[in-house]
């Protein structure tokens, strides 16, 4: 019986045991994986049988023992890129436990191109200012204090920016006099977990989340995990260096060819075996709250408050379906008001009151602070109006799906707003194998 070990937490990791779970029971395979969290066991337990799962981040000592207990055949790297902390210990307790290690890289195609799409990366803290100069929208800062000097020339810095930095007297009168003072100073030891710092960033209404590329001991994994979750984009300073190894496909290959299995065809490009071996996970997967209907809007009235990237994405989007948007806002995104002036909707330029809802069917609170959109969420409530508020899932009717459309057939996409990377991963899955199946997009 041939015996594998993946570290895995990462699409590829996810990818590789979807396709060994299929071959459990047929050749006899026995797979163990490893993650470093409950919560990435709970996502790994979804529609994979046969797959023993071990939970908690593994010193190198217990993977060296976990290892020989087992006497694995391989011993399969699918960590992040950035991890490099966890490969070396990986690599170690492969040598110790004399296992073959074999270490999955991304290629330098689409696979790279879609997790860049939460990842930006800077050579310096200047670069990464600049970047912050140019965009709109608030930032967790999680560099520590030496460097903030560097992000001061940022307009409007003492409101966008958040620092969390060590509770320390001389922390604090240093980030005291660079002008960062009350709710925008997070003082707070670590280490950090996943949830936290999501809520963190949910917390402040962050669309960035600053760090330094510090591996595993200066927990890049959580950040990363946290900005996926909450789809807040990571800039990173400091890019980590290649990576030697086989890409997804030179992996599935050697254990076809080794082990007398049958992988690959299974991940043959844009194959409709991909789409029908999700649909039967899916089936094996527990119950789900939203249920994806589709109803009418065309003609209704929609008012969504706020006109910035989030809401600029879903007036957008609205377009498309031949309802009556109206935006409240003070300032607008060029492209908002470009669909003003075409008048292809009605652009209110002030401060949201309650009147404005009187003739919704439908609203979308979108602006970037909290309180407003809890404001417009209880309006809504004592109107019976249905509302999305776009940073709390559970304040919402409905849910802003990821939407595809494609020679007359509309799909919209969502993760029950668990996990917003994933869901723009399987939107733009969804929209390559449907281009490929049915010809050219219709947008």
């Amino acid at each position: 019986m041939t015996k594998l070990l993946v570290f895995a937490g990462t699409t590829e990791g996810r990818k590789l045991l979807e396709a060994l779970s299929r071959q459990t029971y047929e050749n006899g395979l026995s797979v163990f994986a490893c993650v470093a969290t409950e919560y990435g066991k709970e996502l790994l337990q979804d529609g994979l049988d046969g797959i023993h799962i071990y939970a908690g981040r593994l010193t190198q000592p217990a993977m060296t023992a976990l290892m020989r207990e087992h006497h694995f055949d391989f011993v399969i790297d699918t960590t992040h890129p950035y991890a490099r902390v966890v490969s070396e210990s990986i690599r170690t307790a492969c040598t110790e436990a004399e296992c073959r290690y074999l270490r999955v890289v991304r290629a330098e195609g689409r696979t790279l191109e879609m997790e860049r799409q939460n990842c930006l990366f800077f050579h310096s803290h200047e670069t990464a200012a600049n970047y912050l100069d140019e965009n709109p929208g608030n930032a967790l800062m999680t560099i520590g204090s030496k460097e903030l000097h560097q992000y001061t020339k940022i307009q409007d810095y003492q409101h966008r920016l958040f620092p969390r930095v060590l509770p320390m007297t001389g922390v604090l009168e240093s980030c005291t006099a660079l002008g960062f003072a009350g709710r925008q100073l997070i003082l707070m030891q670590g280490p950090f977990t996943s949830e936290m710092n999501a809520a963190m960033i949910r917390q402040i209404n962050a669309r960035y989340l600053v760090t330094k590329d510090s591996g595993e001991a200066g927990g890049f994994i959580e950040k990363y995990e946290a900005a996926v979750e909450t789809g807040a984009q990571l800039l990173v300073i400091g890019r980590a260096e290649e990576e030697e190894g086989l890409s997804l496909k030179e992996l599935l290959e050697l254990l076809d060819e080794t082990c007398g299995l049958a992988l690959g065809e299974a991940f043959e490009p844009n194959s409709l075996q991909n789409i029908e071996a999700s649909a039967d996970a899916q089936q094996k997967q527990g119950t789900g709250s939203w249920f994806p209907f589709f109803t009418k809007i065309s003609g209704k009235n929609i008012t969504v408050v706020g006109a910035g990237k989030i809401a600029g994405r879903r007036i957008k989007a609205l377009m498309n379906f031949g309802c009556n948007v109206t935006v409240i806002a003070e300032e607008a995104l060029p492209e908002v008001i470009q669909l003003e002036e075409d008048q292809r909707l009605t652009m209110r330029r002030k401060r949201w009151e309650h009147e404005d809802l009187c003739s919704a069917d439908y609203v979308l609170a979108a602006t970037n602070d909290s309180s407003i959109n809890h404001e417009i969420y209880l309006e809504c409530k004592n109107r019976g109006i249905p509302v999305n508020v776009a940073d709390d899932k559970d304040k919402s009717d409905f849910y802003f799906p990821g939407i595809i459309r494609k020679n007359g057939v509309t799909v919209g996409v969502t993760a029950d707003g668990k996990d917003h990377g994933l869901a723009k991963r399987a939107t733009r899955a969804i929209a390559q194998c449907l281009e490929t199946e049915l010809g050219q997009n219709e947008e």
